[in-house]
């Protein structure tokens, strides 16, 4: 059985590919390459039903520059609360992957500012990649008791019942909370066909 964090990685990994982008080479074939033959109408496979992946909040990639970074160092030096600069190197840490570090960043933050819901929303993601889905539970339901029925934070909610606390009765009554909610929301069209075949 999968670990939870190795499906959830894939949200990472397509965030950090953003800041990777045009440093690839080139994909185009060799002209020597063998060309495959086209697979014929009926022999292609079905696609596999799209497996759901873990919200990220979307990150300042401006962020994540060395001059930026260190001068939000630099600002902790003299205003050690500042919510934006804390939350900047937690975003930083994350992306490289440096989850306890993240984690420290924002709980800094959310001492000052207990309601920031990106702050709360991305610590519990943190907590999805050190494997600890309890505390990434608690931090969302902080969130949900800040900011009732946000769709996001239901959204997580399910997929870690799911996935990581094989609660499968939990995650249907979150998203069915979500749905009811926020019927029109791109993650209860999602979260739908999942729970059509649950």
């Amino acid at each position: 059985m999968k670990k939870v964090f190795t499906v959830f990685s894939i949200s990472l990994f397509y965030l950090a590919g953003i800041i990777l982008a045009g440093c690839s080479q080139n994909g185009t074939p060799s002209p020597n390459a063998p060309m495959s033959p086209p697979l014929q109408p009926m022999q292609q496979p079905a696609a596999p039903p799209q497996q759901l992946s873990l919200y990220m909040v979307p990150l300042d990639q401006t962020g994540f520059s060395m001059e930026t970074i260190q001068a939000n160092k630099k600002k902790l030096e003299t205003e050690p609360n500042n919510v934006q600069a804390l939350v900047s190197l937690g975003d930083a840490n994350f992306m490289i992957q440096r989850f306890e570090k993240s984690q420290e960043y924002y709980e800094q933050a959310l001492k000052t500012d207990p309601k920031n819901i990106n702050a709360r929303l991305s610590l519990s993601n943190c907590y999805i990649f050190m494997q600890k889905p309890e505390e990434a539970v608690k931090q969302l339901d902080q969130l949900l008791a800040i900011q009732k029925d946000y769709p996001e934070a239901l959204f997580n909610k399910g997929l870690i019942l799911l996935q990581s606390k094989r609660d499968p009765v939990g995650a249907k009554q979150t998203w069915t909370q979500l749905i009811g909610r926020h019927p029109d929301h791109p993650l209860a069209q999602e979260v739908k066909t999942e729970l059509g075949r649950m």
